[in-house]
């Protein structure tokens, strides 16, 4: 490898009305990372700690660079101007952005050159917004390590992640940095995120405001403001029309300069597809090439204006039989958006091209079928897309309805397989039953209840010390470094959050222990104890501890750190817990040859519910489900990692993500609107919202659309004039939410009864937790109706749901939609009238929870996304632009 690195040539051509910059030419077309001469490692443990940040942010994005296909000899032209009217004033920005091209230089210099170093970057959808920010932290990484400068350190992060109602910038920057980056060296024994960040050794990256929800966006915004102070510098991206909504009700952010991306102009459309085409097959393009250089425009320059589609024409069209004079065909692409639709259409069908691939090729993509790869493409995104999220996680796939209903079933089948198992097992080692009435020896059945019962304390303490409600997988430490593993156990946790789970195992087991002493043989009792309730949830501590020494998280390590952590748990863990079990036979003489025995089924018990409950045994379940189905392959990994590689996928954070929303939106069979035909304006004229029509088939596919007026329904009253609307009603409610503990319990009943062979009683017992289940149904229903009522004027919006009411002015609230909501943490497939506020403001009660921050004020107890039209009109006319329709993106 050389010593020096490639050096990074960003171009702003020469204007004085506006800023055109071309980013991202590396030399060679490669991106090396290099350690420097010029750059010795630093001593003061915080400067290594920031060397060593930025070394991995710039490998782990050199990587995603160079598999974006952005950084090569012949690079697009993106053009960018300054956007005055969405920045701050000039004298608190502290410097121009617009200028000739010998007086701002590069990118990177002009940005540097701010006072405060804040940059906004806007356009539309695949304008190449979070492309030039990559490059652009790029840019400055490489100038640190060339220059040997100790300025903060570019990270590149999701918005998506951060609840800025919630947690301040510094709290979220640094366990975002503690998440992706653990195996930072420590400073002062811990790692150093939050000393990065409260030392301002960090540069905020932050991408996809116009992805998070529009009350979110104001809460992001009002807290930057609030958070940074002189000399913070930031860097964020987002659509033109989503931040100029934010700015209208919450303001700029403070002391930034805006950039605003142009459409690509039609020479340098000629260009970037001369220079990536082969010199024998440029002339195909002849045709396209007079039509992109027209005026005015023709719908072929208009599409490939977006720096999106000028990429897919390239890749789609990049070798023969693809003709790309076809799109100059005006009977089969009239408009711009046809030609869009074409290009997103053809993108799979030309990535997953099934080509031998040299044998020589590090990590080849495998060869996929095209059919079944959009197949599965499509899934993936309506998956994301009816969630709302862009981050494709798989320790969530779990939550698909398919497998949640597959889940009841399999868990059936597995625990009679269990029982099985341990019935032949307890026979063949101990030379008879061990069910019945009075079986042989009932040690073993003891030890497995036993088992099953303190892992699920064990688990529960999992859960409150490392807060992982959601399933999240676990990145291995060292257990057999056990004062490293739980000191990085320790500073995953709070001080109560400890107590709490601390007091899950110790409090029983101190009655337990105290019981036993006073009997006359209290030696193996103890020795349960100290085994079950002392070492075991040390060394799950250890186990279950973020590793400190894994580099940026990704989501095939994530897979492999959580399977390798569920085996270590199952000859760490469970041996100590079958050993406890063990303990009680061994100081019991006449049941000492059943010692072996009940060590094992104590460790039985264990394993089945340490696996049972791990994140990679839901991982499997839903990845089968979802298989057989047809709607993943089998090797799912596998094919997210081949889809990253050909250029679809992005890859950060231990999840993946489509490269881009339009793209993702197209595969969930969502329709934008056409973007303007403004191939010599900007994209900010473009201020609408993208619409997907609500009499689309994809929509009719979600619901029915039920377009029955709210006073037409029964037991609904509506009334209304030019002051106020009014709706209510007297509804009955039937609770689920209680039916996962009702299940949970059942299984647990069922296998406990089972191994004693008493399946009747272990039925019955079934048939008793689901009487409870539906008894508690029949008696909130017998309870009577409830009241329902919501009341809009021009001033504020009341509600009634049963006893809980209110009143909230509009200037309180941020957003109103229709949408699922959950209830005590599990979320419904009924749609209701649900609120978000600004932060600050009187929150109503906590029963009304909507979950995203948002609070229900009337559920429609309807399958249907579409609100009543008489109800939708009334929010449009009281709410204004706090409404969102279901179809607003």
């Amino acid at each position: 490898m050389s010593n020096s690195l490639p050096p990074v040539h960003n171009t702003v051509v020469d204007s004085t009305v506006e800023t055109l910059v071309q980013i991202g030419v590396l030399n060679g077309g490669t991106v090396e990372f290099n350690f420097f001469p010029q750059s010795p490692l630093p001593v003061d443990p915080l400067d290594e700690a920031a060397h060593t940040l930025a070394e991995r942010v710039f490998r782990q994005w050199r990587e995603e660079a160079n598999t974006w296909d952005i950084v090569n000899p012949a690079p697009m032209r993106v053009r960018w101007r300054a956007s005055w009217p969405d920045a701050d004033h000039p004298s608190k920005v502290g410097g121009e952005v617009t200028g000739d091209g010998d007086r701002v230089g590069t990118m990177a210099e002009a940005f540097l050159a701010l006072e405060q170093r804040r940059l906004v970057l806007l356009g539309e959808s695949g304008a190449g917004k979070t492309t030039l920010a990559v490059l652009l932290a790029l840019d400055l990484l490489a100038r640190r390590f060339q220059d040997g400068d100790r300025g903060p350190v570019p990270v590149i992060l999701r918005l998506e992640t951060w609840d800025a109602e919630r947690d301040h910038l510094h709290t979220w920057l640094a366990r975002q940095i503690t998440e992706e980056y653990p195996g930072l060296p420590r400073v002062e024994g811990r790692h150093p995120a939050a000393l990065l960040v409260s030392d301002r050794r960090v540069l905020p990256v932050l991408d996809g405001l116009n992805e998070l929800p529009e009350h979110r966006r104001h809460a992001v915004v009002q807290h930057l403001n609030q958070a940074l102070t002189d000399g913070d510098p930031l860097i964020l991206t987002s659509r033109t029309a989503e931040y100029r909504r934010v700015r209208e009700q919450a303001g700029v952010v403070s002391s930034t300069a805006v950039i605003e991306a142009l459409p690509v102009e039609g020479q340098d459309a000629v260009a970037y597809l001369t220079g990536e085409t082969s010199p024998g097959h440029v002339h195909r393009w002849a045709p396209v090439f007079e039509e992109l250089l027209e005026s005015p425009p023709e719908p072929v320059a208009l599409a490939l204006s977006s720096p999106l589609m000028l990429w897919l024409a390239r890749r789609v069209y990049a070798l023969p039989p693809a003709d790309p004079a076809e799109l100059i065909r005006t009977d089969r692409f009239p408009t711009r958006a046809s030609i869009e639709e074409h290009l997103l259409d053809r993108i799979v069908p030309t990535v997953f091209a099934r080509t031998p691939h040299a044998p020589d090729r590090l990590h080849a993509p495998g060869l996929w079928n095209p059919a079944r790869a959009r197949r599965y493409l499509d899934f993936l995104a309506t998956h994301l897309s009816e969630r709302r999220t862009a981050e494709l996680a798989w320790w969530r796939l779990h939550r698909e309805p398919v497998v949640l209903a597959v889940a009841v079933p399999v868990a059936l089948v597995l625990c009679l397989l269990v029982v099985w198992t341990a019935e032949g097992v307890a026979t063949w080692l101990l030379g008879s039953p061990w069910s019945g009435p009075e079986p042989a020896h009932p040690g073993p059945k003891l030890a497995f209840g036993t088992g099953l019962t303190l892992t699920a304390l064990l688990l529960a303490v999992q859960r409150f010390w490392f807060r992982r409600h959601d399933g999240q997988p676990r990145r291995l430490a060292n257990p057999f470094r056990l004062g490293a593993a739980l000191r990085s156990a320790s500073r995953a946790v709070s001080v109560g959050r400890t107590l709490r789970a601390a007091s899950l195992v110790l409090l029983p087991s101190a009655a337990f222990a105290g019981y036993a002493l006073t009997t006359p043989h209290p030696e193996p009792f103890l020795v349960a104890t100290a085994c079950s309730s002392l070492l075991a949830p040390l060394v799950l501590a250890a186990v279950s501890a973020p590793s400190d020494t894994a580099d940026a998280s990704d989501p095939h390590a994530l897979l492999r750190d959580e399977r390798r952590a569920l085996l270590l748990s199952l000859v760490t863990i469970a041996p100590l817990i079958g050993v406890g079990q063990g303990a009680i036979d061994w100081f019991a003489p006449e049941e000492s040859r059943a010692v072996g025995v009940s060590a094992l089924f104590g460790w039985f018990g264990s394993a089945v519910l340490l696996v049972g409950f791990s994140p990679w045994s839901r991982w499997v379940l839903a990845k089968a489900s979802l298989a057989v189905l047809g709607r993943v392959p089998w090797s799912l990994m596998e094919f997210l990692r081949d889809a990253h590689r050909l250029g679809l996928l992005q890859r950060g954070g231990g999840v993946y993500r489509f490269r881009n929303l339009r793209l993702r939106d197209h595969f969930a069979g969502r329709r934008e609107a056409p973007a303007p035909d403004l191939a010599h304006a900007s994209f900010a004229a473009a201020g609408r919202a993208h619409r997907a029509d609500p009499r689309s088939t994809s929509w009719k596919a979600l619901a029915d659309d039920d377009r029955t007026p709210l006073g037409h329904r029964p037991k609904w009253t509506v009334r209304e004039d030019e002051r106020s609307f009014h709706a209510g009603g007297r509804h009955r409610v039937v609770p689920v939410a209680h039916w996962n503990a009702v299940f949970l319990a059942s299984a647990l009943s069922f296998v406990m009864f089972a191994v004693d062979g008493n399946w009747r009683i272990g039925l019955r017992y079934v048939a008793f937790w689901f009487a409870v289940g539906v008894a508690a149904m029949v008696v909130r229903f017998l309870a009577g109706p409830i009241t329902l009522d919501l009341r809009l004027t021009h001033d504020h919006l009341t509600y009634v749901v049963g006893r809980r009411t209110g009143v909230v002015p509009w200037d309180d609230i941020a957003l109103v939609e229709v949408t699922t909501y959950s209830h005590r943490g599990w979320k419904g497939a009924a749609y209701g009238v649900v609120i978000a506020l600004h932060p600050g403001v009187p929150t109503p009660h906590r029963s009304l929870r909507a979950g995203d921050g948002r609070f229900l004020v009337l559920p429609l107890l309807s399958l249907s996304p579409f609100p009543p039209p008489d109800l939708e009109a009334a929010l449009a006319r009281f709410a204004g632009v706090r409404w969102r329709p279901p179809w607003v993106h």
